[in-house]
């Protein structure tokens, strides 16, 4: 096991006595740490999506923005081409 899984495990391991001493009952315990558990990867889910839309648009954006006229700054992210994309198809209503 790597370092950072085995980190991840320790810090649930400790988080999940945390629960223990403070749930009614082991049973409510595991179900508070399943449910924050899945709390903290939506959160990673929604930092990786970030970072990918953060990334320069890709060359498939890029002709398509040219084929619909789009002017578009030298560095634009995937997330901004999406958008300009989507709000000139939305004036067009194509």
């Amino acid at each position: 096991m790597d370092d950072n899984m085995q980190a991840k495990l320790d810090s649930y391991l400790e988080l999940f006595q945390q629960l223990k001493e403070k749930a009614s009952s082991e049973t409510v315990a595991l179900t508070l740490l399943q449910e924050l558990a899945k709390d903290r990867r939506m959160e990673e889910m929604r930092e990786e999506k970030e970072a990918k839309n953060n990334k320069p648009a890709t060359s498939k954006q890029k002709r398509f923005m040219d084929d619909l006229g789009i002017k578009y700054p030298k560095g634009v992210t995937k997330k901004e081409a999406s958008m300009l994309i989507e709000e000139e198809i939305g004036k067009n209503g194509e």
